[in-house]
């Protein structure tokens, strides 16, 4: 990854020197997670055979070098050096917890386990990249009201961005990182679909990639509504929703038809508190999938009830929801650790010859319920004071651009219940969310 990274740095300072400061901070964070090469996984990741124990980078593993880190680490230091100011203006408080935690808990990993892997310290560091990056940057530069219509613009145009993939490798299948960067581990998964081929790129999966389109086409959509995204808004709208249906990732699309039904029906009442009770339902749920205790394999297999569900499943053709669920019981049956703080081991899944095949999953039995409830929950409860925070105002107004990056920071979480990888933009929503109306302003005009 050496020589494309050194390339990448050298094209991102040129951006910062030409252009204002959010938009050099989205073109080379965004940039840098869609074009950069996923992480060196070595040869046996691709020499045969399903590489199942490739997790991503969302979490600590024994790969260290990852494109999720680099991009905003590169980001975060070039926008410091233009603008420091605004940096140094940012003040912290509480909403910055659970993710001070998150980035926080890897660090006390040895205090618990004989045998961390990777060592505690590393760990941090990678979440720090990873999550804490994206995070400050959200929180120092785009806060502001205009900040965050500039956002929402720069996820669109990520979308729409995308369109040389979807050309290219909707008709062919995957092959582009193969053609520039080498195999990719996971080239072939799910990549044939109903109308040709579900593209790739340069994301780690096929899945991520959908995640991706289906967020940037919720921006360019709202843009173009809200008439926030000048001229060619709705050009640029039907692209990104073009390039999102082209996915063909039948996850993904039902999240944005979700997220815009959300925006939507805003303004009904009863909304707020419905999906609040979404919520807690959902969390009661997982809390039961995750501590084992409701017998979800002999309820889906032996009862009525279950069958029910089962061919449901199946006459929709999302029968692989009900093997990611069972990948989940075959891997807490030898998770062997504190639940609430788990066992800080990467691969605590490796006996079972399987993993579980979901973000919270993998995090709960590497981390335990805390890190779950500072990722998951504390992003949730961001939205949620958003939302709150938004009762009453008109989902397509300018004032409101916090909403759509709510939603993306919902489809963010839904998604990561079933895929191991994170739509890492949406932690950059999340703090730019979470700020306060009166962020530091940029000193250079960067809006």
């Amino acid at each position: 990854m050496t020589i494309p990274c050194l390339i990448f740095l050298v094209i991102a300072a040129g951006v910062f020197a030409a252009a204002p400061v959010r938009p050099a901070i989205l073109a080379v964070y965004l940039g840098g997670l869609m074009l950069l090469p996923i992480a060196d996984y070595g040869e046996a990741a691709t020499a045969g055979g399903f590489p199942f124990w490739i997790v991503g980078p969302a979490l600590p593993t024994e790969t260290l070098v990852a494109k999720t880190w680099i991009a905003p680490l590169a980001a975060l230091i070039l926008a410091t050096i233009r603008d420091g100011r605004t940096l140094a203006a940012w003040r912290p408080g509480l909403v910055d917890l659970p993710m001070a935690l998150w980035c926080a808990w890897p660090a006390l990993g040895g205090l618990w386990v004989e045998a961390p892997s990777p060592a505690p310290w590393l760990a941090a560091l990678q979440v720090l990249g990873c999550w804490g990056l994206p995070w400050v940057l959200g929180r120092a530069w785009f806060s502001g009201p205009q900040a965050r219509i500039v956002l929402l613009r720069g996820i669109a145009l990520a979308g729409v961005a995308c369109l040389p993939f979807a050309v290219l490798e909707g008709v062919r299948g995957p092959f582009l990182h193969d053609l520039v960067y080498g195999p990719h581990p996971f080239r072939a998964d799910g990549a044939l679909r109903y109308v040709g081929f579900r593209p790739l790129g340069f994301f780690i999966n096929g899945n991520l990639y959908g995640i991706w389109v289906a967020a940037a086409a919720l921006a360019a959509i709202w843009c173009a509504l809200a008439r926030q995204g000048g001229r060619g808004g709705p050009l640029v709208a039907a692209l990104a929703l073009g390039v999102a249906v082209a996915s063909q990732s039948a996850g993904a699309l039902l999240l944005l038809l979700m997220a815009l039904a959300l925006l939507a029906t805003w303004r009904a009442r009863g909304v707020l508190p419905l999906l609040a009770a979404g919520f807690l339902a959902a969390a009661g749920l997982l809390a039961l999938h995750v501590s084992g205790v409701v017998p979800v394999e002999h309820i889906a297999r032996n009862t009525a009830l279950g069958q029910t569900v089962l061919d449901g499943f199946r006459a929709v053709g999302r029968g692989s929801f009900l093997w990611r669920i069972s990948q989940d019981l075959k891997s807490l049956a030898v998770f062997e650790g504190d639940l609430a703080t788990g066992v800080a081991v990467w691969d605590w899944w490796r006996a079972a010859g399987t993993r579980p095949w979901g973000l919270l999953m993998l995090m709960a039995g590497q981390y335990g319920l805390v890190a779950v409830a500072a990722v998951f929950a504390g992003l949730a409860a961001v939205v949620m004071s958003v939302l709150v925070r938004l009762r009453g105002t008109g989902a397509w107004r300018p004032e409101a651009a916090a909403l759509p990056l709510a939603a993306i920071v919902l489809m963010a979480l839904g998604d990561a219940m079933l895929n191991a990888f994170f739509l890492f933009p949406a932690v950059l929503a999340a703090g730019a969310m979470a700020g306060a109306a009166r962020a530091p302003r940029a000193t250079d005009g960067a809006s």
